[in-house]
């Protein structure tokens, strides 16, 4: 698999700059975390966008952007759930390598940003990838019912375009 990533990215000029992030998150981290890489990648997802604090939805977006999550698509929100597709690059490059590639790093992000946006409980999940989209699906669990037990003043950062 080691070899399949090297080639893969660095047969590609477009791919390559992506390489070393390729290099860490699916070689070195899932060495290191081994079976619970997706559980901790989730959490640290969480714990990132507790330091990185988004006060819109387009800040969020452009934020995948900038980190070169991928592009993140907004495609449905409601009360209870927010759909979002993510794609580009970064994405159909792991899931052309990996097509079970989890994306748990960008739920837990999405999850915390959404929960700290609304004031209540937030979970994310990749869905099964709707039909004629390129990407994957992340859905945002909202529970209208269940609002943050200890609220914090939100200071969103000021994003640079």
């Amino acid at each position: 698999m080691n070899n399949q990533i090297y080639k893969h990215y660095l047969s590609d000029p477009e791919t390559a700059p992506l390489f070393g992030k390729a290099f860490f998150r699916d070689v070195i981290l899932n060495d290191l975390l081994g079976a619970d890489a997706g559980n901790i990648a989730y959490w640290e997802g969480k714990q990132l966008a507790r330091r990185f604090t988004l006060g819109s939805i387009t800040d969020l977006v452009t934020f995948f952007q900038q980190t070169d999550l991928g592009e993140l698509t907004l495609q449905k929100q409601s009360a209870k759930e927010w759909r979002f597709i993510l794609n580009g690059k970064p994405v159909t490059s792991r899931v052309a390598l990996q097509p079970d590639a989890t994306f748990s790093l960008e739920a837990g992000f999405l999850a915390q940003t959404a929960q700290q946006m609304v004031g209540i409980v937030a979970e994310a999940e990749m869905g099964e990838k709707p039909k004629h989209a390129e990407g994957i699906l992340l859905i945002v669990h909202l529970d209208p019912k269940d609002s943050v037990s200890d609220p914090q003043e939100l200071d969103p950062m000021t994003i640079i375009d």
